[in-house]
């Protein structure tokens, strides 16, 4: 009787211990994407390239409102010592839907870790973007930091609407549909100390070179565009932008150089070269 219940008290700790492997790798595992769907991102990224721009897409994309990344998973991501470059992958998926994944990647262009999106129809969320005209611009000096002005920011957004009209060319860089736009890690993380961030929104915009481009504004728990007149520079609700698109510049940091050092706040050093 003593053999069983010591031999039934082994098999409980080896159970137990057992459990706590798999929550312990779940939990590594969550922030990034597994094995199984970095397969099915990459065939989204590839499927991206052949895809034909048609009128199904273009219709499923004006019913897109934006692209919702967690803060939490995102920060496990950039808090990754080892992940230098952040690019921004478009893909798309078997409803014929564009995606966004977050890949990060080390100073050789190897991934590290990937974050997805989710994507936030119009049905269910309409954006505020008037509150880029209520709220007084601050200006941060000349530095470049990829900090968009609210009036640009509010141009942006607002003007993708008709960019849908001829949608392909808005994704045409030099004669190549853009395929990932990119930003240095060290800004990635200064949009994740937005005050009372809690998800992190891509929306399209189309910029002043007629061409789609990504505005990142920070939302709160109720879904308001995180956009204020706050001097405090290191934490202030803005929109970004002034990421890398590739092709065109498919180079990490691409025009732009981040020095670790500098004088200004270390997410001000974003320079063009």
């Amino acid at each position: 009787m003593k053999k069983t219940y010591f031999g039934l008290l082994i098999a409980l700790c080896i159970l137990a211990y057992s459990c706590q492997q798999d929550e312990a790798t779940v939990i590594t595992e969550k922030p990034t994407a597994s094995k199984t769907q970095a397969s099915k991102l990459m065939r989204q990224a590839n499927a991206w390239k052949t895809t034909p721009i048609s009128k199904e897409l273009v219709q499923n994309q004006q019913n897109i409102s934006h692209y919702a990344f967690d803060v939490h998973a995102l920060q496990t991501l950039i808090d990754n010592s080892t992940v230098n470059y952040v690019w921004f992958d478009l893909g798309v998926n078997a409803k014929n839907q564009i995606t966004f994944t977050a890949t990060g990647e080390d100073v050789n262009d190897a991934i590290v870790g990937q974050v997805t999106s989710k994507i936030i129809s119009t049905q269910t969320y309409q954006a505020d973007f008037s509150v880029f005209n209520r709220v007084e611009d601050v200006s941060f000096g000349n530095v470049f930091n990829h900090i968009l002005p609210n009036k640009d920011a509010y141009q942006y957004v607002t003007s993708m609407k008709a960019a849908y009209n001829n949608f392909e060319a808005s994704l045409d860089q030099e004669g190549q549909r853009v395929e990932r736009f990119g930003l240095d890690a060290m800004v990635v993380k200064r949009m994740l100390m937005t005050k009372n961030i809690n998800t992190l929104g891509l929306f399209l915009g189309k910029n002043k070179k007629e061409k789609m481009t990504t505005v990142f504004i920070g939302m709160d728990q109720g879904n308001n565009l995180l956009i204020d007149a706050s001097t405090d520079i290191s934490t202030a609700g803005k929109a970004f932008d002034f990421t890398a698109p590739c092709p065109n510049v498919c180079e990490p940091g691409g025009p732009q150089i981040c020095a670790q050092y500098c004088d200004s706040p270390w997410w001000m050093c974003c320079r063009y070269k």
